[in-house]
Parts: C-alpha cells; sequence; structure tokens
C-alpha cells in the first residue's frame, strides 16, 4: 500500500493521527472521529439536548450492537460517580471506571467494505489506547498509535508482522523510520532486517 498520500498533521508532521496522544493535533482528530459518530446516533435517534444523559446511559447499560464509536461518545458524556472523570476514562484504580474501561470491547465492530476482516477491531483498540494511554502499558502507546494511518486507510498488519515490528522496536528501530516509510513494504522490509538505534518517541 502506497502511504505517501495519507494526510499528515499539521502541527507534528506525523501521518495523522499517528502520534496521539503525545501530539494535540492528532489527539483531538481521533476525539472528533468519535464525537462526528455520537451526533449521527443524537439525530438518528432523534435525541433533544435534554434527553441526551438519559441516552448516553441507555447506550452503556448494554453497549451490546452499539457502533463502539457511538459507545465511547456515551461514555465521554457520562460521569463517573465515584471519581468524576468521564466514565472508563477515570484512573486506573476506579473501580466504576474499571468496569466500564471494560465495556468499550462489547461494542460493535463492523468492518468497511473493502478492508481485511479485522480492520475496524485493530482501529478501535488502537484508539482506545491513545485516548486513555494511562490505562495501557506506556511502550505500548505510540506503538500502537503509529499503526492508525495505516489501519484508517484499509490497511492491516498481520500477527506475524506485529510481533516483528515489536521485536524491530525493542532491538532500537523507531516509530521515525515507519513514519517516514514510503509504503507497507518499505515497513515490512524495515522491520524484517536488524534494527540500528535511531531513537524513538
Amino acid at each position: 500500500m502506497d502511504l505517501r498520500p495519507l494526510p499528515r498533521c499539521v502541527e507534528c508532521g506525523w501521518r495523522r493521527p499517528g502520534r496521539a496522544p503525545a501530539c494535540r493535533a492528532c489527539s483531538r482528530w481521533l476525539d472528533d472521529d468519535v464525537a462526528a459518530a455520537w451526533r449521527g446516533a443524537l439525530r438518528e435517534y432523534e435525541v433533544d439536548d435534554v434527553d441526551v444523559p438519559a441516552f448516553a446511559a441507555t447506550v452503556v447499560a448494554d453497549p451490546r450492537g452499539v457502533g463502539w464509536r457511538v459507545l465511547d461518545g456515551a461514555l465521554d458524556h457520562t460521569a463517573c460517580s465515584t471519581c468524576g472523570a468521564a466514565l472508563g476514562s477515570g484512573a486506573t484504580g476506579c473501580a466504576e471506571c474499571d468496569t466500564a474501561h471494560g465495556w468499550r470491547w462489547l461494542a460493535a465492530e463492523p468492518d468497511r467494505p473493502g478492508v481485511p476482516p479485522g480492520n475496524e477491531h485493530a482501529i478501535r483498540v488502537a484508539t482506545a489506547v491513545a485516548r486513555v494511554p494511562y490505562r495501557f502499558p506506556a511502550h505500548m502507546v505510540p506503538r500502537y498509535a503509529v499503526t492508525l494511518p495505516l489501519l484508517i486507510a484499509g490497511g492491516l498488519p498481520s500477527g506475524a508482522d506485529a510481533r516483528a515490528a515489536d521485536r524491530w522496536l525493542d532491538n532500537g528501530g523507531s516509530l521515525e523510520a515507519l513514519d517516514a516509510a514510503a509504503d507497507t513494504a518499505e515497513i515490512t522490509g524495515l522491520i524484517r532486517s536488524p534494527a540500528t538505534p535511531q531513537g524513538s518517541v
């Protein structure tokens, strides 16, 4: 896949939104993506402003079959009664948020036409990692985020390639090199070759 046409962030210069959460603009792009789906659901179900909290509560109560972006929007519009943060986004250790975070994986992840099976699940996971990074191992956050432009464009690395990329990064490969690659063939060549330390984000 040719990656050169993919848009780059005007703030960080990386393929958008591949540097979330470190880049505010990349993070805003992900937040806007969720917000757009949420607004679409409110229009579809003709939800008035006064009824938004009740609609959000209904979605959160049973997210099965609900699009994952809509569920994330509902969580964003529901305050945790324990810590006060958006439900599911509070610090690890808040029991209510910990439980709600687990609900993220119950929502629907329908693949778009023409993409490999599992593409939408990969987008969903990488988005969650970028939006609530403190709930995941810190070293994995930028590694998931850098895959988002490829995933959004319809690509999907194989499990073998994902493992090879982790080994390559562990041995000194850089996220900058992955972002700079012109196409997926170049990325495959990088991660299948011995890494030379170049620094990473």
